[in-house]
C-alpha cells in the first residue's frame, strides 16, 4: 500500500482539481429530480411535477414535461444528497433557472464541487471493490489504472454525470460473482438498472442457473420501478421508454421493406448461446464485458456511457497483456468520438470556446466507429483463456 500512496494522492488531487471548475448543463437534470423530491416533497409525483405546473412557469419553458427520463434510484440518491445543509439552496435554485448567469457568481465553484462529491464517494467504493476482485499480483497496476481511469474521470468529474453509480453496481456484481453469489449479482445489476436499464442485458451472462438469475434480476427491477409504474403517467410516458433506449436498435440490416435484423439483438443472442454451453471459454468478467462491447460497437452512444465498460477494460489490460493494444485503440477511438460532439461535451467543459467538429466529419467518424466495432469484437477473441 505504501507504494500506492503517491498514486492515490495524485489521483485524488486530479479529481479535486476538476470538480469545481469543469461543468456541463446536464448536471441540473438528475439534481432537478432530486430537488423536486427533497425540497418540493414530491417523492411519488416527481415524474409528473413539471407537467402539473402552469404553462407559464419557467421550469416548463426551460425543461418541458418530458425532462425527467431516468430511472427512480437516480432521483432518490440525489434527493438524499440535497437534504444535507452544506450548500446554498438559493444558488442551486438560480442554477436550475439560469445556469449561464449563475456560473458567473462568486462561490458557485463550491456548489459545483458539492454536487459532485457523491461521485467521489462512489469512486472510492469502486476502488475498494477493484482491490477485492483482482488477485494480489495484479492489485497495484489495477489500482493505478483505476486512479487514472479517464473515461470515468471525464464522465463523473468533468460532465458531472451519475454513471459512476452504474459502474459501482457492475463492480459489485463482479465481486458477488467472484464470491460465488450470482443471485445477489443479479440484484446488483437490477440496482444498476434503477439508474439506467442497460444492466438488464447483463443478466443472461451471470454464471449458474440462467433462468433463476434473470427472474431475480427482473423481479428486483420491477420492484424498484413499481411505485411509479402503477401511479405515474409521466414515468410510463417519458422514463420507462426514454428515447435514449431506441439507440440500441438503430444499427440494422433490412430483410424486407418493413422488417429488419437489429444487430445488437443478433449479437447478444449469439453471445448468450455461446455462454450457455461454453461459459468457461471466457473469463467470468469477460462475459459481463461482452454485452457492453457489442453495445458500443453498434450504437451512437453518449460519451459518458463509455465509463460503464472501463473496469472490464482495466481487468483485461492487466490480466491479459495481449489485449493491451486493442484497448488502447478503443480508447483512442473513443477520444475521437468525444471530440466529434459539440463543444459543451469536450473543450466547453473547461470554458474553452473551441471545437474539432470540422476535423471529425460524419465520414471520418463512421470510419472511427468501424475501427471501434472491429476492435471491440476482436477483444472477445483475445481474452479467451
Amino acid at each position: 500500500m505504501k507504494k500506492l500512496m503517491p498514486w492515490l494522492l495524485a489521483g485524488l488531487v486530479f479529481r479535486l482539481a476538476l470538480m469545481p471548475f469543469a461543468v456541463h448543463p446536464d448536471i441540473r437534470g438528475h439534481y432537478l429530480g432530486g430537488y423536486i423530491i427533497s425540497q418540493k416533497n414530491s417523492l411519488m409525483g416527481v415524474y409528473d411535477y413539471i407537467s402539473r405546473l402552469s404553462r407559464s412557469d419557467p421550469w416548463v419553458k426551460i425543461y418541458g414535461d418530458d425532462f425527467l427520463v431516468y430511472s427512480p434510484i437516480t432521483y432518490w440518491l440525489h434527493a438524499l444528497w440535497l437534504k444535507l445543509p452544506f450548500y446554498s439552496q438559493s444558488m442551486f435554485e438560480r442554477l436550475i433557472l439560469n445556469m449561464d448567469q449563475t456560473l458567473k457568481e462568486p462561490g458557485v465553484e463550491w456548489l459545483i464541487f458539492f454536487l459532485k462529491i457523491p461521485y467521489l464517494i462512489a469512486d472510492i467504493a469502486c476502488l475498494w471493490l477493484v482491490f477485492k476482485i483482482v488477485d494480489e499480483k495484479h492489485k497495484n497496476l489495477t489500482a493505478i489504472l483505476w486512479l487514472f481511469n479517464l473515461p470515468l474521470i471525464y464522465s463523473a468529474y468533468m460532465m458531472g454525470q451519475f454513471d459512476i453509480f452504474i459502474v459501482l453496481s457492475f463492480l459489485l456484481a463482479a465481486y458477488l460473482i467472484k464470491t460465488e453469489k450470482p443471485a445477489w449479482a443479479a440484484i446488483a445489476l437490477a440496482i444498476s438498472s434503477g439508474f439506467k436499464p442497460f444492466g438488464l442485458f447483463l443478466l443472461p451472462f451471470l454464471p449458474g442457473n440462467k433462468i433463476k438469475n434473470i427472474l431475480i434480476g427482473m423481479i428486483s427491477y420491477v420492484l424498484i420501478i413499481s411505485p411509479y409504474l402503477l401511479t405515474s403517467p409521466g414515468y410510463r410516458m417519458y422514463a420507462l421508454s426514454a428515447q435514449q433506449s431506441d439507440k440500441i436498435w438503430y444499427a440494422k440490416i433490412l430483410v424486407s421493406g418493413s422488417q429488419f435484423l437489429p444487430l445488437f439483438a443478433v449479437a447478444l443472442t449469439v453471445l448468450f448461446w455461446l455462454s450457455l454451453n461454453n461459459y468457461k471459454s471466457l473469463p467470468w468478467w469477460a462475459w459481463l464485458m461482452s454485452p457492453l462491447l457489442v453495445f458500443f460497437s453498434v450504437t451512437h452512444y453518449h460519451p459518458q456511457w463509455f465509463s460503464w465498460i472501463s473496469p472490464f477494460l482495466i481487468f483485461s489490460f492487466v490480466i491479459k497483456p495481449k489485449t493491451r493494444w486493442l484497448i488502447l485503440t478503443m480508447l483512442v477511438a473513443h477520444l475521437a468520438i468525444v471530440f466529434s460532439f459539440e463543444p459543451s461535451l469536450n473543450f466547453g467543459l473547461l470554458g474553452i470556446n473551441y471545437s474539432l467538429r470540422w476535423l471529425f466529419t460524419d465520414y471520418t467518424m463512421s470510419l472511427v466507429r468501424g475501427v471501434l466495432a472491429a476492435t471491440s469484437l476482436s477483444l472477445l477473441i483475445y481474452v479467451k483463456d
